[in-house]
């Protein structure tokens, strides 16, 4: 097994990624906000959220003392937005139980929301050179072909196999390159289309390319079917401002600001929120409808435009706020929200 951690170290030196953002200047909060973000997200996509994040939030500090509408402001956009409140969850707790420094402990790390054993072993591996085994998407894909270990790597089975055989494979020295290696080889040459075996450093001990079978590792996961589903996003509007509510900590954007949204648009509940809103109705008008893809959901979403009386001071209340449309860089919205907004401007 040392040759192949061997093989990896060699090839990451020499042909590895070196200067992803994350990479530069190395610290332990840098690689805990990396991971987190690089959960269901492509790199090429995180850098710029990454940066921007770093640029607002330098240190466990300043995140732990950031707001949840900061913190998802800058997260806007990048989906998943679980991810970003365990992150202020996660900063607030390192500075209250740990000085405020990225635990190098793995059972501390993993006591802290969002983080999973392979992330936790990603901080211990790459931020503190400990000897732990991580299992993300490129890694899992690597490891199926190089050993041929067949079925979904979602499936519970074939998870304790790759587990098992990630732990066996771990060297003794250079751990942070190795595991570097292994995600950056998966990402760059053991691609899941098309991958590049004529220059694979494990190419010569990959059964799956030995035995021609190369496209068939690793199975597909097993996915939910998609389901189809109508969502009315309602837009109180006058004098190009628009009433917004914040989402609790239920429903479909949790934490982030939006319209008054519903599956159904029954005429009663509308007068009944004007009411509650004490507004007055002068119209109503249907925007143009469009998808969204949430998880395994395809939205329908259909804006539904009412135009309203000039809001009131009564209008307003804690979590709903009227908001000029030139004022929302400063507030988290979802993709959703930020198309419509930009379609009434």
């Amino acid at each position: 097994m040392s040759e192949f951690s061997d093989e990896i170290v060699v090839w990451q030196i020499k042909h590895g990624r070196h200067d992803l953002p994350w990479q530069v200047n190395r610290t332990p909060y840098s690689v805990w906000v990396s991971e987190i973000m690089l959960q269901q997200t492509q790199v090429i996509t995180a850098i710029n959220y990454f940066n921007k994040f770093i640029d607002v939030f330098p240190n466990v500090l300043s995140l732990a003392r950031a707001t949840e509408d900061e913190v998802l402001k800058q997260w806007s956009g990048l989906g998943y937005y679980s991810r970003a409140r365990n992150l202020l969850k996660s900063a607030r707790l390192i500075v209250s139980f740990h000085s405020g420094a990225i635990p190098s402990d793995y059972h501390a790390l993993m006591n802290l929301p969002g983080i999973g054993r392979s992330t936790a072993g990603a901080i211990l591996s790459l931020a503190y050179k400990k000897k732990y085994p991580i299992l993300d998407g490129n890694v899992k894909r690597v490891l199926a072909r190089v050993f041929r270990i067949s079925g979904p790597t979602n499936a519970a089975p074939v998870m304790r196999t790759l587990w098992l055989t990630a732990e066996q494979l771990l060297p003794d020295q250079n751990v942070h390159t190795y595991t570097q290696g292994l995600m950056d080889l998966g990402a760059t040459v053991c691609s899941r289309r098309n991958p590049n075996c004529a220059i694979c450093p494990l190419s010569r001990r990959c059964r799956a390319l030995l035995d021609g079978v190369i496209e068939k590792y690793p199975a597909p996961n097993k996915k939910r079917a998609s389901v189809n589903k109508t969502i009315y996003m309602v837009i109180f509007f006058r004098n190009k401002k628009v009433l917004l509510k914040k989402g609790s900590g239920k429903g479909l954007w949790p934490g982030l600001w939006g319209f008054f949204d519903s599956h159904e648009l029954p005429e009663d509940a509308l007068h009944q929120t004007l009411r509650e809103l004490n507004l007055r109705m002068e119209s109503v008008s249907f925007l143009e409808s469009f998808r969204h893809q949430l998880s395994h959901i395809n939205y329908l979403v259909r804006p539904v435009k009412v135009h309203v009386s000039p809001p009131s001071a009564q209008a307003e209340s804690s979590g709903i706020k009227w908001i000029n449309l030139a004022d929302f860089s400063q507030l988290p919205i979802s993709v959703p929200v930020r198309k419509i907004i930009d379609s009434l401007r």
